[in-house]
């Protein structure tokens, strides 16, 4: 009996005698799914019935192990980087703004990479990819080709695909979309780590419901993350909303501890929570339009957005000893042309 069979036969006999899966397990199941000679029925089996059960810890560090096994790793030559995952099937109320953030972050010294795929079920939302390929971005980029733009300290930021750094789980996007509800893949492939730093590898990543944030905690301290921002963003993004205080999280160790954060502690005023599209449906188009704009130093949402994320992720850093100072300093790095510069190097 194969591991995927032996693991279906322990998670899905029901309610009450569904039993956990121990790490090895579950990490031998996943690596048997990557493998492609999994039967894909029984991939689906797996993937809903953990949900259902709802997965442990030590199930998701597995299937994380698993992943990180089949993906692609380089170091680069910086101390510190920090890692952006908005939710890989994008967005369809507000405009992806944060596709900008990793160029703002690289010229506020902070390099910084975002991961993505062009589209994913089921939501099949704007993503990242979709905005930065608009923008004329060669978005297929090897992991070494994007681990050297961010050594170059003119450029320092950049863009991964999963099909490029972790082709076996990019392989599996069929399979989601005909599951229809999303797997634990579509939170742990956010916690991938296809290029890291020297010394510290920081993670900032979204949640919806209220029982995330101590599981994105604990699996991105196994994954080897020194810490985490874990925002109650927007459509599960990595941004909260602008116009009213947020129940957010921050670890530096396998806990999660609350943070409030209040856009008005960052000297931002907005009755939107977000970038809401010029017209009534959400584009790559246009969200490139507004973010060219934003850092252009253009105010509105999408000025005050890319404030927001990259103070946040300055301050949570430690490259800025307070909220309302990393703010500023951002206000100064996109008004004076740097972020702009920045990201017109990095396409």
């Amino acid at each position: 009996m194969t591991a995927l069979a032996k693991a279906i036969k322990k998670v899905a006999t029901g309610p009450h005698l569904s039993k956990d899966l121990s790490l090895d397990e579950a990490k031998m199941a996943m690596l048997e799914i990557l493998s492609g000679e999994a039967d894909p029925v029984q991939a689906a089996i797996f993937f809903i019935s953990l949900r259902i059960k709802r997965e442990t810890d030590d199930e998701n560090v597995g299937i994380l192990e698993a992943l990180q096994d089949c993906t692609e790793q380089k170091e680069a030559d910086v101390d510190q980087l920090l890692i952006i995952n908005d939710p890989f099937n994008g967005f369809n109320r507000h405009c992806p703004i944060t596709a900008f953030l990793p160029a703002v972050l690289g010229a506020a010294g902070l390099p910084t990479i975002s991961q993505g795929v062009k589209e994913m079920g089921p939501k099949f939302g704007v993503t990242h990819s979709q905005v930065l390929a608009e923008a004329g971005m060669d978005t297929n980029l090897s992991v070494q080709a994007v681990t050297e733009n961010v050594n170059n300290t003119d450029i320092g930021w950049g863009f991964i695909d999963q099909a490029q750094a972790s082709p076996k789980l990019y392989a599996l996007q069929d399979l989601r979309t005909r599951m229809i509800k999303r797997p634990s893949l579509a939170t742990l492939e956010k916690l991938l780590m296809p290029i890291k730093a020297k010394d510290k590898t920081h993670v900032q990543i979204g949640f919806v419901h209220k029982e995330y944030p101590p599981i994105l905690a604990y699996a991105a301290h196994q994954a080897g993350f020194a810490s985490a921002l874990i925002i109650r963003g927007i459509e599960g993004g990595i941004l909260p909303t602008l116009r009213e205080s947020s129940n957010c999280f921050r670890s530096f160790d396998d806990t999660a501890q609350a943070c409030v954060i209040n856009p008005a502690e960052f000297g931002i005023e907005q009755t939107t929570r977000g970038v809401l599209p010029l017209d009534a449906k959400v584009t790559a188009q246009q969200t490139v339009e507004l973010g060219l704009q934003a850092l252009s130093g253009q105010s509105g949402a999408a000025f005050d957005s890319l404030v927001l994320g990259g103070a946040m992720a300055l301050w949570h850093c430690g490259l800025q000893s307070s909220q309302q100072q990393a703010a500023d300093y951002v206000r100064q790095i996109i008004k004076s042309g740097e972020a702009k510069a920045c990201f017109e190097l990095g396409m």
